[in-house]
């Protein structure tokens, strides 16, 4: 059997079972949102992880930081262009007065100042990117036992990832609580162990 037809086979196996009558679940010993083996109720709540690290102060204070020094980029690239563009546009007028050898030369140093801008403004954009993902470690390195703290508060059992999750009831969702839980415990974090620095 394909393996698309396998799998759609699982998914209408798995639903009838999902809309058997309660009966029929109560005869195998569990109903959904129960443990089979211990027939207590379990409450799972949910929680977007992503959502969780932009709206707090801390991923908040990253995003600002980011679009700092983004636009300080932004700048730097535009003055760099207007550099490159007059400096092509000089190398084009002086041709006519140079020797081959001369503007071979002239456009070799050229084309190697504008490879190592090229290169130096990609290194920075890419210190961006380092500089958020070590931040989102550093977030959630500390947002377990915030977690566990406020899942018990809401009444919760299991925490899953909302994207895990095709449908649910309203109310499942604790990223609001979790958000403020982290703002109360860490913040907006502080000065980073490395900072965003962009010469």
């Amino acid at each position: 059997m394909h393996v698309a037809t396998r799998f759609v086979a699982m998914i209408w196996a798995a639903s009838l079972w999902l809309v058997a009558p309660l009966s029929a679940q109560e005869a195998l010993g569990f109903s959904l949102g129960q443990l089979a083996t211990q027939g207590a109720a379990v409450s799972i709540r949910t929680i977007d992880d992503e959502r969780l690290f932009r709206q707090s102060l801390f991923g908040r204070r990253v995003a600002d930081e980011i679009g700092r020094a983004s636009r300080a980029l932004e700048a730097e690239n535009d003055r760099l262009l207007e550099e490159l563009t007059a400096q092509e546009a000089e190398l084009t007028e002086q041709r006519a007065e140079m020797s081959v050898e001369e503007f071979r030369a002239a456009a070799t140093a050229f084309d190697a100042f504008a490879e190592e801008a090229r290169r130096s403004q990609a290194e920075k954009r890419q210190r961006l990117t380092q500089f958020e993902e070590a931040e989102r470690r550093r977030f959630f390195a500390s947002s377990e036992a915030v977690l566990q703290r406020v899942l018990e508060q809401v009444g919760g059992d299991i925490l899953i990832d909302a994207r895990a999750v095709i449908i649910a009831r309203p109310g499942l969702d604790m990223t609001d609580a979790a958000i403020a839980g982290m703002d109360d415990e860490i913040g907006d974090g502080g000065a980073p162990p490395f900072p965003l620095t962009l010469p």
